[in-house]
């Protein structure tokens, strides 16, 4: 076992690499010298005072450099929630049998506002993670699970068992996948995903356009709709395509791919926000991420377009004339997505569960 110990972070100062307190265990783990570590961390920026958690916040990985890409996003949406972030790094390929602990925290307004353990576990030491996380969480609080691996196997089934919420992000795994995540959804699943909000503007300016004044008879005659993404149809597509299933039943949907996009990388953004320095701006248009969104009731049709950062909307054939507005993206803010499904803790969406359920019956069959 060894410990090293940084520097304390001051009041109202987010968490730094150089002040943490670090423990390593080269056999076995010890629960209590984390705690006791913890608690270290609290008193070493001045009283340890008083700490604020509405829920535990678990965020697994299975890379250092996933955790790396995330860690900035965690962080942001810890400090906007109070919570306890538990990391868990798994690398069970790797040689050894250590755990090494990292903790810190963060301090708002004279509390403690979040307290962040890092484990990072190798070769065998993997096997400590489960009782670790178990030990670690503050009792009697909502357990919010951050799944940073592919969205299926056993393990994420164990996790969707001890949590109130999980949250996946399947705009990046390929659009098949959104499969095993409607099963576990229509099972109960408590699933949230990052892919969803990132569909929020989709979804607004759409229902925006429906209800201005002039275009509501428009609504109950709504035939057919077509959603467009950047080079390959994606998940965030597949998902607004689901939910405009969900919401207009008996209307005709369809998914094509279009232009390409300005990325090759479906995560340009690094999955929710990036943490470079400057003003910040909507995420580069990845490879199947949506293009434009367009559906009709004749002889009216809808049509909303990315431009760049802002969605360009479009009606025409109307009586009353031409309609043009226009919608300018969020910003890439770490953490922005996380901090919207966070307000969530438990339970399911059921819009989203509603949609994703639709999405699957769209996707080509095997073999077709």
């Amino acid at each position: 076992m060894s410990l090293s110990i940084g520097e304390p972070i001051a009041g109202g100062q987010a968490a730094r690499g150089w002040d943490e307190l670090s423990i390593r265990f080269d056999d076995g783990m010890d629960l209590n010298k984390i705690r006791a570590l913890l608690q270290e961390a609290k008193e070493l920026g001045g009283s340890a005072g008083e700490t604020v958690s509405a829920f535990n916040l678990v965020a697994i990985y299975f890379s250092p450099a996933a955790y790396d890409r995330a860690q900035a996003a965690l962080e942001a949406a810890g400090r906007l929630h109070p919570c306890r972030l538990v990391v868990l790094i798994a690398e069970p390929h790797a040689e050894g049998d250590s755990v090494a602990a990292r903790v810190s925290v963060v301090r708002s307004g004279g509390a403690v506002s979040l307290e962040r353990v890092v484990l990072t576990a190798q070769g065998g030491g993997v096997r400590h993670l489960e009782s670790a996380l178990l030990g670690l969480l503050v009792p009697d609080l909502p357990v919010v699970i951050v799944w940073g691996g592919r969205p299926e196997g056993a393990l994420l089934r164990r996790a969707v068992e001890m949590a109130d919420r999980v949250i996946i992000d399947s705009g990046t795994r390929p659009p098949e996948a959104l499969a095993d995540v409607a099963a576990m959804v229509a099972r109960g699943a408590p699933i949230g995903d990052l892919a969803w909000p990132r569909i929020f503007p989709w979804m607004s300016l759409a229902a925006e356009m429906l209800d201005v004044p002039n275009l509501r008879e428009h609504r109950g005659n709504l035939r057919s709709a077509r959603v467009i993404c950047a080079g390959a149809i994606g998940a965030e597509g597949v998902l607004l395509a689901g939910w405009f299933a969900s919401r207009v039943r008996k209307a005709r949907v369809e998914l094509l791919s279009g232009p390409e996009p300005d990325r090759d990388s479906a995560m340009p953004g690094a999955g929710d926000g990036t943490s470079i320095t400057g003003w910040p701006s909507a995420a580069p248009l990845g490879r199947g991420q949506i293009v434009a969104f367009e559906f009709t009731a004749p002889p009216v049709t809808f049509t909303i377009r990315r431009d760049k950062a802002v969605l360009v909307a479009e009606v025409r054939g109307d009586d009353d004339g031409e309609v043009v507005n226009r919608m300018r993206l969020p910003p890439e803010a770490p953490g922005r997505l996380l901090g919207l499904e966070l307000k969530l803790l438990a339970g399911q969406d059921e819009l989203y569960a509603a949609s994703v359920q639709a999405a699957v019956k769209l996707l080509p069959k095997s073999g077709s």
